[in-house]
């Protein structure tokens, strides 16, 4: 998937060779074996996807890498084609693709906030879900990405703020840090949630505030940690 596209194989998604680019239409993809839903839920043209379920099609289909209608609709912040999707009863809101991201961790790396409003209104939303790949949770991904409001949205519905990476060396916290989402970091810390009783998980947290160079960060982390330990 194309980070630079924010859609799967990338509605204009530009395939360059040499100096010569070409790009790559929604069309090929169709002719690829894309049904009408899946091609209706990338573009969000939520009448195309309420004609293909009321003529049978099943929601929960996907291509052969597992992207279904709602995962390709949460990527692409088409939030009224979200909500039509999970109107459904038989909808799998927690669908995984090949890399097991579900539709929430994909709105959550692109800040998608009114898409992921929507996937939180259903009941059996997975909101610690991690994907395979790299492991993270839709709140990891929100924070490494600096999203704010997404983060402080995940974690007011429940969001576990010390589930870690497939490494187990990275939470929300550290990634925050890491891309230097000072605000992000801030509200985490504010929120009293941080476990710091991992000495490793403590550590790495101190030295990527020390190579970012700020002050109030650091001080900021070093008195949580001096709190969760020692008490206010």
């Amino acid at each position: 998937m194309s980070a630079k596209t924010g859609t799967k194989y990338g509605i204009l998604a530009r395939v360059c060779q040499g100096r010569r680019c070409m790009t790559k239409s929604l069309e090929i993809e169709g002719a690829r074996g894309w049904s009408k839903l899946l091609i209706a839920a990338e573009k969000g043209d939520v009448e195309a996807i309420q004609s293909e379920l009321a003529a049978g099609a099943d929601i929960n289909e996907s291509d052969d890498d597992g992207w279904s209608a709602l995962h390709l609709s949460a990527l692409n912040a088409h939030t009224a084609a979200v909500e039509a999707l999970i109107e459904h009863p038989e909808i799998d809101v927690n669908s995984r693709n090949k890399w097991k991201s579900t539709p929430l961790s994909l709105a959550s790396a692109k800040g998608h906030y009114t898409s992921i409003l929507a996937l939180m209104k259903h009941q059996e939303i997975d909101i610690n879900a991690r994907a395979e790949y790299y492991g993270r949770t839709a709140l990891i991904e929100a924070a490494k990405n600096g999203y704010l409001n997404v983060v402080e949205l995940l974690v007011e519905n429940g969001a576990d703020v010390n589930s870690t990476d497939k490494t187990g060396r990275n939470n929300a916290l550290i990634e925050a840090i890491k891309g230097r989402h000072y605000a992000v970091a801030k509200y985490l810390l504010d929120s009293g949630q941080v476990n710091f009783l991992n000495k490793d998980m403590r550590l790495n947290a101190l030295i990527w505030a020390g190579s970012c160079h700020n002050k109030e960060l650091t001080e900021r982390l070093d008195s949580a940690i001096h709190t969760f330990f020692e008490g206010s």
